[in-house]
């Protein structure tokens, strides 16, 4: 980044009052901009020369900055405040502090209670924002079409129908139920936006797998059905996704995806689908969330490995983005050979894919 723009911001040294912080967050979280934002600390932003931030005076943590927005989330609209955090960096010998600031379809921010401090004011309901250069001043609020254009990005209006439905997955407490079937049958409508609705219908048939390894420590696995959740917009169906009963018929779980690996599979939800989406659904519906207490079957040091690491039941993890590539790129001591056609194996090899996911990302986040 050589020039600013809605994309980003040069700043010679950190902030030294909070509201001056908080402003230009704000215009960068709000502005027309797909991707990431950043501000960029240590740099001059007429002549664009690096100055190392190292030493200088006032400088702040990532969590000195994310705790002006948590100790303020309150004043904000909704109390939904900007994902942020701080990276250091070194080019050319120089320090440099970069903050983050992850494009979400939350906005617009804005404040609804007034912030002051002794030299600025920010003013509630005010919206601001950042156009090419330059923010909204302080005592001033975005221009009516740069709001508008917030607020079609926060309802997806601009966007496919699937598109659209997947970002109102991600607010379960939005769909209202039509029926009140405790396991599947169910139907629901979106609050705001009807056209949407979805249903869960059993449609148990010899050529839908209903025994996948996730399934197989549990009590019973010979009384296993399935059926699909289906997404509608109007007449049209957009997408349906898989689900399983299992356990003498106390569980249901939409199934999770999988990738194979060694002489398995690896299972796995991605955190932004559709399908985790109908999964977070029934949950927030009142269902207990099956998918993180899959009881561990059979004996070994693996089993046993297993039960130790989840003492309440196996949880399928969630995959934000780039994990899975990063997972299966992983050198490892097994090689990829022919699947197994053994259950016993199959699910001894399950089991060690998913102790082994946990522990590189472990290790992933101690790095």
């Amino acid at each position: 980044m050589r020039t600013e723009g809605p994309f980003g911001d040069f700043k010679l040294e950190h902030h030294k009052n909070d509201a001056d912080l908080l402003h230009d967050v704000l215009c960068l979280a709000n502005a027309g901009h797909s991707g990431r934002r950043y501000l960029v600390f240590g740099v001059e932003n007429r002549t664009f020369e690096m100055v190392s931030i190292a030493e200088s005076e006032g400088r702040r943590t990532s969590a000195d900055i994310q705790s002006v927005f948590r100790d303020n989330a309150r004043k904000f609209f909704q109390s939904r405040i900007p994902e942020i955090h701080l990276a250091e960096l070194e080019h050319d010998g120089k320090s440099l502090d970069v903050l983050v600031i992850e494009d979400r379809p939350h906005k617009p921010y804005y404040l609804v209670e007034d912030y002051s401090d002794a030299k600025r004011r920010i003013r509630p309901h005010h919206i601001y924002t950042r156009v090419g250069d330059t923010n909204t001043p302080l005592p001033c609020s975005a221009a009516p079409h740069e709001i508008e254009r917030m607020w079609r990005e926060r309802f997806g209006l601009d966007m496919p129908p699937l598109e659209r439905a997947k970002r109102y997955l991600a607010d379960p407490d939005a769909w209202v139920p039509t029926s009140e079937d405790p396991l599947s049958n169910a139907s629901y409508y979106h609050r705001d936006f009807p056209e949407f609705t979805l249903t869960a219908v059993d449609e148990d048939s010899p050529v839908i797998a209903c025994n996948e390894e996730w399934t197989r420590g549990e009590i019973r696995t010979d009384d296993n059905s399935t059926g699909h959740f289906k997404l509608y917009y109007h007449q049209t169906l957009l997408v349906r996704s898989r689900f399983v009963i299992f356990d003498n018929r106390k569980k249901l779980m939409v199934a999770p995806c999988w990738e194979p690996r060694g002489a398995g599979r690896f299972y796995f939800y991605r955190a932004n689908s559709v399908a985790y989406g109908f999964q977070r659904l029934m949950v927030m519906q009142g269902r207990e969330d099956d998918s993180v207490r899959l009881r561990v079957g059979g004996t070994g040091p693996i089993n046993d490995e297993a039960r130790a690491l989840w003492p309440n039941g196996m949880r399928i993890p969630v995959l934000q983005d780039g994990e899975l590539e990063g997972f299966l790129a992983a050198k490892h001591d097994r090689t990829n050979t022919d699947p197994s056609r053994n259950e016993a194996e199959q699910y001894t090899i399950f089991l060690q894919n998913q102790l082994d996911f946990e522990h590189w990302r472990q290790e992933r986040s101690e790095q």
